[in-house]
């Protein structure tokens, strides 16, 4: 059985189940993506798939949610769930001889829910809580405002998790009639990785996820339209004792060229402590903790994003030299020995990672939903090696073709110092 071997098939009620194979392994990992997420909800569903997927860990018709709980955590296992704009996951990691377990929790929690009444009101204040936790934190909180600013009233600009008034308004009825809507066999993803053969994991598959697909429902997603951006400044004024700072350029649809593009461009420029953003603003000038930069990929957008914190009197000097850095970029790009250093630093991390079934279990399950194709390790590896200085450097070169940065801030500082705040490149 080859390590880098890869199954797919799709059941008869359209289930799309993956399995790649890991000999070895002590683990297993098995996760359910569901095809959709925040972008998919309408404007009187905001924070709805957010909210299911706390639900669903709630009582179902064959367990109490503590019971799920109790189970899994009784073999020392993994149960977790996220939602993000365009999925959402459910997921258990445990050891090998647990996988029937991993099965059974994650069918009865998806496709046996109760929606009981009285869970659906503790979850909302469960919910709201959450949101008061992000309101309070600045350095959560300028990521949901930043995403706010750049994207404005585009659904990529609002908050996964809803807000007060969209939970508040939530019922049994709409909560059922939402499940109803986008749970369903074909629209999702049994992804699986471990320790086992290829007809086990078929038939694991068929005894816990039967689940009839209503007759003739299929699911695409919905191709948003490409939003356009906001390059302007923003501050929300709060009297606490950090700036912080997001920076936005332009971004990309994920493309699987073009991501492994992008993730060297950001590891030169802000993937670590080696990366020139952290040398040049952390270590040199000792203005902040740290400083990074990340690409967001989605189907019809991008975003390549800075993140830093630091004093309110040295925010204008930290954004300039972050400033300069980009500069530098588009004048005289990145060097072959950045490159190659980049490349070295991603390849170790994916044969790092590929060591654990989680890892694999996530990578072929977003790669199905993004791709709809696999991409080997050794395919993955080859498109790296194949990065010119070139491709980097046009790419990177485009990514800062704005006028000016988007910026957002969090923190105390005055209306008329914030506007002299320079963001030309």
């Amino acid at each position: 059985m080859a390590e880098d071997s890869f199954h797919r098939t799709v059941l008869p009620n359209g289930l799309t189940l993956l399995f790649q194979p890991m000999e070895h392994a002590a683990s297993m990992a098995v996760g359910l993506f569901l095809k959709e997420g925040s972008l998919a909800e309408t404007q009187k569903e905001l924070g709805y798939f957010h909210f299911l997927e706390h639900m669903l860990f709630k009582d179902t018709e064959r367990r109490t949610s503590k019971q799920i709980a109790q189970e899994i955590e009784r073999v020392g296992g993994i149960l977790n769930g996220s939602t993000s704009r365009e999925y959402t996951q459910y997921y258990v990691v445990a050891i090998k001889d647990k996988a029937e377990l991993a099965f059974d929790i994650l069918s009865d929690m998806v496709f046996r829910p109760k929606f009981r009444e009285e869970d659906i009101k503790t979850e909302k204040n469960v919910v709201i809580e959450e949101m008061r936790s992000y309101e309070d934190a600045p350095d959560d909180f300028v990521y949901d405002f930043y995403f706010r600013n750049i994207f404005q009233k585009s659904p990529y600009g609002r908050d996964i998790i809803g807000n007060q008034k969209s939970i508040e308004s939530i019922t049994r009825n709409s909560l059922t009639k939402f499940y109803q809507k986008h749970y369903f066999p074909a629209n999702m993803v049994l992804s699986v990785s471990g320790n086992f053969k290829w007809k086990d994991v078929i038939n694991l598959a068929n005894k816990y996820f039967p689940f009839e697909n209503p007759e003739g429902k299929q699911n695409e997603p919905t191709l948003l339209k490409s939003p356009n951006k906001s390059y302007g400044k923003f501050l929300e004024r709060r009297k606490i004792e950090q700036f912080n700072i997001m920076l936005g350029a332009k971004g990309f649809a994920r493309d699987f060229k073009t991501v492994t593009i992008i993730q060297l461009i950001s590891t030169i420029l802000g993937g670590g402590m080696a990366s020139r953003l952290f040398q040049n603003i952390r270590e040199k000038e000792g203005l902040c903790y740290s400083i990074y930069s990340f690409p967001s990929f989605y189907r019809t957008s991008g975003l390549f994003s800075i993140s830093c914190a630091t004093s309110k009197d040295k925010a204008a000097r930290c954004i300039s030299l972050i400033l300069d850095e980009i500069r530098a970029i588009r004048t005289e790009g990145f060097s072959e020995k950045e490159l190659e250093d980049a490349k070295s630093n991603q390849l170790g991390g994916m044969a790092i990672g590929y060591e654990l079934p989680e890892n694999r279990m996530n990578n072929i399950g977003l790669q199905e939903i993004y791709f709809g194709r696999y991409f080997s390790l050794k395919e993955r590896m080859a498109a790296l090696q194949g990065v010119s200085q070139k491709d980097l450097n046009d790419l990177a070169r485009d990514i800062f073709s704005v006028k000016n940065l988007h910026l957002s801030c969090v923190g105390d500082m005055k209306e008329k110092d914030f506007s002299k705040i320079q963001t030309k490149i």
